[in-house]
């Protein structure tokens, strides 16, 4: 789906939404998009970077952005195409990444005073702006949910928490990620901005400063998460090997009395076979060897630890 929108006299805002094939012919048609950059922009797997077109005069953009998902097994971060032309901005979202629409339309709202002299970088980088600092919330409500799966540990260790862990990891495993593509995408637009004005250079940087900080956010969030679940990880397993040796001990002390009485149960001339206490006596027998048993077995366990 294409939507149209005059910027100013000059400039149109293309809006493309999961576009067909009729929409891609009238993007390469009408606003003179190449077939290889249309590809790069409509990839739902591109990773973010930055891709020139000098022949035809045209930039793009894949920006990775932060889309809340209540299953955090699922990627939380989904490319968006801004491509640059010689007269035009065309944006490509899908149905995860629409909102970034409603954010260019905001800004251009607030610039509608000074359309006619505004560049599509202008609106653009305010927009960049907003997309890298939505990462915050969502490494700071993962830090936030760290703590108190910490909290509930320290009463009672649970296999569930570590699940929970893992879920944590896996979303900052995304977010890193694009955070990490993102800033090396903004970096490099620094590096080929030649015609930007002082001012669009000040607000370039202010983005990847943002980015900058949500990444180190993020890697140290998803580094003392990893670490706190590799700890609880292994109190868990030294308990399992705590539980097992309890058993296994506690199987080969009860071997004892089965021996015992299955020995004094054989119908040959044993001792104690005529005693009027033999029975006690056999009692007595089997109480020392499972004595015996558990000094030696508990004796060698601690004399290891």
């Amino acid at each position: 789906m294409l939507k149209i929108q005059p910027i100013n006299s000059q400039t149109k805002w293309i809006r493309v939404h999961q576009p067909d094939d009729q929409d891609r012919q009238s993007l390469i048609n009408d606003f003179e998009v190449t077939t290889e950059m249309l590809n790069y922009a409509i990839d739902p797997d591109e990773r973010a970077r930055v891709e020139s077109d000098e022949a035809a005069k045209i930039t793009l953009l894949i920006f990775d952005v932060f889309v809340a998902d209540m299953n955090s097994s699922k990627p939380q971060t989904a490319p968006v195409g801004i491509m640059f032309t010689a007269d035009n901005l065309i944006t490509f979202t899908n149905d995860q990444t629409i909102f970034v629409t409603d954010l260019i339309s905001q800004q251009l709202e607030r610039t509608d005073h000074d359309l006619e002299e505004i560049e599509t970088v202008d609106l653009i980088l305010p927009v960049l702006y907003q997309l890298s600092t939505a990462y915050f919330a969502p490494i700071r409500s993962a830090d936030k949910q760290r703590l108190n799966i910490q909290r509930s540990l320290e009463k009672r260790t649970e296999r569930s928490a570590i699940a929970s862990f893992m879920n944590l990891e896996t979303g900052l495993v995304y977010i890193v990620t694009s955070l990490n593509t993102d800033a090396a995408l903004l970096q490099e637009l620094r590096r080929r901005s030649s015609n930007l004005s002082q001012s669009q250079l000040e607000l370039l940087d202010d983005v990847i400063i943002e980015a900058k900080q949500g990444l180190e956010m993020a890697q140290t969030t998803s580094d003392i998460i990893e670490r706190v679940s590799n700890a609880y990880s292994k109190v868990l397993d030294s308990n399992l090997n705590n539980t097992m040796r309890f058993l296994t001990i506690y199987s080969i002390v009860l071997t004892v009395p089965a021996s015992v009485f299955g020995f004094f149960g054989q119908n040959v001339h044993l001792p104690f076979s005529t005693s009027p206490v033999g029975w006690e006596l056999t009692l007595v027998v089997t109480l020392v060897l499972v004595i015996i048993a558990s000094f030696l077995l508990w004796g060698s366990i601690f004399r290891r630890k």
